[in-house]
């Protein structure tokens, strides 16, 4: 009797385990999509050019890129070389900036076709407007997330 009781409790206690590690496994399988979930990955960048045009002019660019896809974007031309912008296009929607950016779109607000200087020393673009702007040439990594 003694022997039947031993093997009931191990029975029942095999029943209690195994009913754990079912509903175990089914938590793990349950999460296993939230867990394997990641965030989307991406990188925004900003590309700051300046070239030459025409003789003595400048094409300054400003392209914001996300994922290498460019997002938006501000163009100041000064074609003949005087120091004042001939010509501008701007950005596709105010705020489509990365944060700390932004201030690209009040600078394209600020720019009179034919009234606003524009200077280049090599590296830095100059812009007088209602306000001063400067920004160097180059690529800057703003933010990028994996």
């Amino acid at each position: 009797m003694e022997l039947a009781r031993v093997i009931a409790a191990s029975v029942s206690g095999f029943r209690k385990a195994f009913r754990l590690c079912v509903a175990a496994g089914v938590l793990i399988v349950a999460g296993a999509p939230f867990v394997a979930c990641e965030a989307p990955s991406y990188a925004e960048t900003i590309r700051i050019v300046a070239e030459p045009v025409n003789v003595a002019g400048l094409f300054a660019r400003v392209e914001y890129l996300r994922d290498g896809e460019l997002t938006n974007s501000v163009h100041l031309i000064d074609g003949n070389g005087d120091g004042i912008v001939d010509g501008k296009s701007g950005p596709s929607e105010q705020g489509l900036w990365p944060a700390g950016w932004e201030w690209f779109d009040a600078m394209y607000e600020d720019v009179v076709v034919g009234q606003t200087p524009l200077d280049f020393d090599g590296q830095k673009v100059v812009v007088r407007a209602e306000s001063t702007y400067e920004f160097v040439v180059g690529e800057y990594e703003c933010r990028a997330a994996s």
